[in-house]
This record gives structure tokens, C-alpha cells and sequence, in this order.
């Protein structure tokens, strides 16, 4: 039954996946030809003066893709599930409601880990070329809160999707928007590190209204 499931899973995100991890490393690609331009086109002292001492973040514009990949595999996983009533039939499946939102849960943030892990390895190549040793280290600490952007709007668009009253639809859209918009309130490398042992506690918390969504769902018996 769960292999059946898993695989069930893997073929509604397959081509989605595709193209996000395609997403993700065009993303990647074009900073590291903007990079080279730069550094090709002006004296490399003064590309690494801005990164260094000015706080630059060359990769920013990959900021939102680890966001745009959670709430596209997210939209992948439930839309037709949904719209086609199927998803009524699986929670009446002999399996327990919370064990068939974990596998559902586990395989979207399996293939999300893949398509953001692949794109920080890029970055952190990226960087390690052009850039001094103490820059490219400062690529996973930079890019964590835009990887945990990625993971809450990946629970949070779930929720929302699962969760079968207009009034709370909006209410946690609303919330967990809030909620995400916190990773992209300031830029700089590492500049919310301080603070990500905290605000990965949120993790759980979105966890626990995907199963509140996903019980009032089947209660509601839509």
C-alpha cells in the first residue's frame, strides 16, 4: 500500500519536478554568467570589494525560486487531487488519514530538497570560482532563509489547499504569508542566521495545520 502510494506520488510530480529543478538551475547558470561578465568586464578587486565589504549578494535573484518550487510541487500534488474529488477516495483508503499526509508530505520535500540542494551546490561552485574562500561560505547561511521560505510555502500551500472552509482558507493564506514574507525582510550574506535556529520551529507548526487541514477535509468529506 505505501509503495503504491509513493509511486502514486512520483507520478503526479515527475514533470513538475522536472521543471522546477530545470527552474532551478537555469537560475543558477544565468548568475554565474552574470558573475563572469562582471568580474570579465571590471577589475576583480572591486567585484570582491562589493561582496566583501559592501554586502552584495551576487545570487539574489534566486532568492524567491526555492519558494516558487515549494508551492509549485505543493500545487502539483493536491490541485487535481482535488479539483477531480480524488483525494476524497485516498483518505478513505484502509491507511491512517496522518500516514498518508506524511508520504504525501515526505515526497514533495524530497524532490524539493533535490531541486534546491542541486541549485546551492551551483551557487556555492559559483562562488567558490570567482570569489574569495570566506565569500562562497557564506552561501548556505544566505541562502537558508529562502530554502525555509521554500519549505513553509511548501506546508503552508498545502494546508491551504486541504483546508475545506473559505473563511480559514484565507485566514491561514493570509498568516503563513506574513509569516514567509519574514525571510525576505532584509538582504546580506547570513544577515537572519542568528535567528534560524528559531524559525526553523516553524517547520512543525505548518506541519501541524497540514494535518488539521487534512482532518477537517475528511471530516467535511470533500
Amino acid at each position: 500500500m505505501i509503495s503504491s502510494i509513493l509511486l502514486k506520488e512520483w507520478l503526479k510530480l515527475k514533470y513538475f519536478f522536472i521543471g522546477a529543478l530545470v527552474l532551478n538551475i537555469g537560475a543558477c547558470l544565468k548568475i554565474y554568467f552574470d558573475i563572469r561578465g562582471l568580474i570579465l568586464a571590471e577589475h576583480p578587486e572591486m567585484i570582491w570589494y562589493e561582496a566583501i565589504h559592501l554586502h552584495n549578494v551576487f545570487f539574489k535573484e534566486i532568492m524567491f525560486i526555492p519558494l516558487a518550487t515549494g508551492l509549485i510541487l505543493a500545487a502539483a500534488q493536491l490541485v487535481p487531487e482535488i479539483s477531480r474529488r480524488r483525494m476524497r477516495i485516498s483518505l478513505h483508503l484502509p491507511l491512517h488519514r496522518d500516514l498518508l499526509l506524511v508520504l504525501s508530505v515526505f515526497t514533495g520535500l524530497f524532490f524539493f530538497s533535490i531541486a534546491v540542494g542541486v541549485s546551492a551546490v551551483l551557487i556555492y561552485i559559483t562562488k567558490q570560482t570567482w570569489f574569495p574562500y570566506e565569500v562562497s561560505m557564506t552561501v548556505l547561511t544566505t541562502m537558508g532563509p529562502w530554502i525555509l521560505a521554500g519549505i513553509l510555502g511548501y506546508l503552508g500551500f498545502t494546508a491551504v489547499l486541504l483546508e475545506p472552509f473559505k473563511t480559514r482558507k484565507i485566514f491561514l493564506a493570509i498568516v503563513f504569508s506574513v509569516i514567509i514574507s519574514v525571510m525576505y525582510m532584509g538582504i546580506g550574506y547570513g544577515w537572519l542566521s542568528p535567528a534560524m535556529p528559531y524559525l526553523v520551529w516553524l517547520v512543525p507548526l505548518f506541519l501541524l495545520c497540514v494535518f488539521e487541514s487534512g482532518h477537517r477535509f475528511q471530516q467535511k468529506g470533500a
